[in-house]
């Protein structure tokens, strides 16, 4: 009986314990543990940098557009006057009335207005034909001149001027200030007043009281009209 009854209580308590072990099921199980969700990382419009802006003061410079030329025109009436004291000074006629002659050829041959107004240096005599002057060209280069023979310049107007041609003689034309075939630059040869004559289309020569396009003399000089 002993035995027996050691065996219920043994029974009942291994039932109790099977019981509370049991009885742990009912508990709801735990959850899972849930991950926090991700921080949001939020920007205030303080710390986002501005996009820069354009101004007057930070736009590059535009490239520069070229307008220098260069210069193609002659020196125009107004521009100055031709400065011929060198030309004075070594015994050149200027501003007078002279005849041009020939240097160093033993005979006369004056410049000379010929028919339909062709000039050469046909002249052997003093005239109203043969009468020139040397007169201060209106341009800032030195020692340029216009040749004007007083005959034709009396009168009131632009007066006449010797042009230079592209041929042999040279033409007597109505004077045009700045005109460069009337603009003559006068090269002194020395300090014994000749000279030698250059214009438009090169210097003068003179070949046999003819004037030529080279193979000529060119050295000339100028002699008091009334000598």
């Amino acid at each position: 009986m002993r035995f027996s009854r050691f065996c219920v209580l043994g029974a009942v308590g291994l039932m109790t314990a099977t019981a509370a072990a049991c009885g742990g099921d009912d508990s709801p199980a735990a959850s899972p543990a849930t991950s926090a969700p991700a921080a949001v990382t939020t920007t205030s419009p303080a710390d986002v940098p501005a996009e820069p802006v354009e101004t007057a003061a930070t736009r590059p410079p535009a490239e520069a557009t070229a307008t220098t030329k260069a210069p193609t025109k002659a020196p125009s009436a107004g521009s100055g006057t031709s400065d011929l004291s060198e030309l004075k000074r070594i015994g050149i006629d200027v501003g007078q009335g002279v005849v041009i002659d020939v240097a160093d050829d033993g005979v006369d041959r004056f410049l000379q207005v010929g028919k339909n107004g062709v000039v050469d240096f046909t002249g052997t005599v003093h005239t109203d034909s043969t009468m020139m002057s040397l007169k201060a060209a209106p341009v800032s280069a030195r020692n340029r001149v216009v040749i004007a023979p007083p005959f034709w310049n009396e009168g009131a107007g632009a007066g006449s001027c010797v042009a230079d041609t592209s041929g042999a003689a040279l033409k007597l034309e109505t004077c045009r200030p700045g005109d460069v075939a009337q603009i003559w630059q006068v090269v002194p040869a020395g300090d014994s007043g000749q000279f030698e004559l250059k214009g438009a289309f090169g210097v003068v020569s003179v070949d046999n009281g003819k004037l030529t396009t080279g193979g000529g003399r060119t050295g000339l000089q100028t002699l008091d009209f009334t000598g």
